[in-house]
């Protein structure tokens, strides 16, 4: 009798898996409808979903299978619903086009949450496709409180990162994101070293998450990859502008070469992104190099200006935020991810350009919202995405700085007396001026056509980690 009972089991077991395997499926949710996770009870194991098209199976008939001879375990399909579904009416540039982001913002998806550091010219606060969106910012340049845009580029770089969806003007990549007016660039688009850094110091101590630097100069300062680095050690990623020198007018883009390096882009720690047009080419001016990580429209840009206005402007300033605002997107996706995730999902999903792999026109590629946002890698590693090498320095390249001043960066417990004393430097002569705290970098004011001098002195210095000139930097 058991042993009748226990063939009958058997058959019937049998007969279950087969029916299992030629009639049961589980089909993936629409991902423009809804966010959706697949797990086995028991056990809770995660099924991979990368890739997952709506009429692909996500649990095949091989997936359902008898793990012992009594259990028989089937899928268990869970759907987390956007609350409501996206839309907007603004049109649509070529750029966000481009880059898939529509589909993208389907997927509950909008920059929510997210700081984004804008440190430029400012922003207009009082513009009606940014207003919303703003947060509280703060200004360093000198004899300027507000971090009001008096320029307009910071303005148009920040619509391109988070202008809102209020069915009327334009819309930014991450239209739910929130913007971080830093102003470190003057009315003329131009600033120093010191301001930057101070700029960057200051909205990493404040929660940004993504900072853009729509910037750049020809010196290579200690002091501004201090700051990056301070920055980039918090788990921020910061974005530049690759440089507008890559044709025959470098010269009006403040560049002594074509395609010479800039910073703060060619920094490891920095993503530089070259700029496309609305045919996936190279833009004529965007810089090509060793340091080039990755690619997105800046030729022709429409976005928000000074004073409530619109305008079209172009330039690796342009094609800088459309990357920040994919990392807020794929950040409100997952909060949970690291900066190096957020690169790698950057990276990875990147429309391939020009040579296959990477290559100094285009880095990785050209940036895609849709990719990024549906084919989430959780499980890697540093070495996964790389930034770009950095690049060596010209230590012969003439750098135009700021006149009397020079920013010092001391080692602990010394003080600037005690190496103004031990150098028979003039207090009159040399005072400090500011100070960036947390990085421990002082700015000095001294007599207008002695700083070559005063700073061959201070390098000489025991107690000095390195002094240098303020460089100017200036809006890309």
């Amino acid at each position: 009798m058991t042993q009748k009972l226990t063939i009958g089991l058997t058959f019937l077991l049998i007969s279950l898996v087969w029916l299992a395997q030629s009639f049961i499926s589980v089909h993936a949710a629409d991902k423009n409808a809804a966010d959706y996770e697949v797990v086995l009870a028991p056990p809770a194991e995660a099924l991979a979903t990368d890739e997952i098209s709506t009429a692909q199976m996500i649990a095949s008939q091989q997936a359902v299978t008898a793990t012992s001879s009594t259990t028989l375990y089937l899928p268990l399909v869970f759907r987390k619903f956007c609350a409501s579904a996206f839309s907007y009416n603004e049109t649509l540039g070529y750029n966000l086009s481009k880059i898939n982001v529509a589909s993208g913002w389907q997927s509950c998806s909008q920059g929510q949450g997210i700081k984004v550091a804008v440190i430029d010219t400012g922003v207009d606060l009082d513009h009606p496709d940014l207003q919303a969106n703003i947060v509280s910012g703060k200004s360093f340049v000198s004899g300027v409180s507000s971090p009001d845009d008096d320029q307009g580029h910071g303005t148009h770089v920040a619509g391109i990162v988070a202008a809102v969806n209020n069915n009327g003007g334009v819309i930014g990549v991450a239209p739910k994101a929130s913007i971080m007016p830093v102003k470190v660039l003057n009315s003329q688009g131009s600033g120093s070293i010191f301001a930057v850094a101070d700029g960057i110091e200051w909205a990493a101590n404040n929660g940004a998450k993504v900072i853009n630097l729509s910037l750049a100069g020809t010196g290579n300062s200690s002091t501004l990859k201090t700051a990056v680095d301070y920055a980039y050690n918090k788990g921020i990623l910061l974005v530049a502008a690759g440089g507008n020198c890559g044709d025959a007018n470098y010269l009006f883009n403040g560049c002594t070469s074509q395609d010479q390096t800039l910073y703060p882009g060619a920094y490891a720690n920095v993503v530089a992104v070259a700029s496309t047009t609305s045919s996936d080419t190279q833009s004529s001016f965007s810089n090509e190099g060793s340091y080039i990580d990755i690619a997105a429209p800046g030729s022709f840009i429409f976005s928000t200006y000074a004073s409530g206005s619109y305008t079209t402007q172009s330039g690796t300033s342009m094609a800088a935020p459309h990357v920040a605002g994919l990392a807020a997107l794929i950040w409100s996706q997952d909060s949970s991810l690291t900066r190096q995730q957020v690169w790698t999902q950057i990276r990875n999903t990147a429309q391939d350009l020009g040579t296959s792999g990477w290559d100094q026109q285009f880095g990785y590629g050209r940036i895609n919202a849709a990719a990024a946002l549906g084919m989430l890698q959780t499980s890697v590693t540093t070495a996964d995405a790389p930034l770009a090498e950095p690049v060596a320095v010209d230590a012969a390249v003439q750098t135009p700085y700021v006149p009397g001043e020079i920013l010092l960066k001391l080692q602990t417990g010394v003080t600037v007396n005690r190496v103004l004393e031990q150098d028979q430097l003039e207090t009159a002569d040399v005072k400090v001026a500011d100070t960036i705290d947390q990085l421990g970098v002082q700015k000095l004011a001294v007599t207008i056509g002695q700083e070559q001098a005063i700073l061959d002195q201070l390098r000489h210095a025991s107690g000095v980690e390195y002094a240098e000139l303020n460089y100017i930097v200036t809006a890309q």
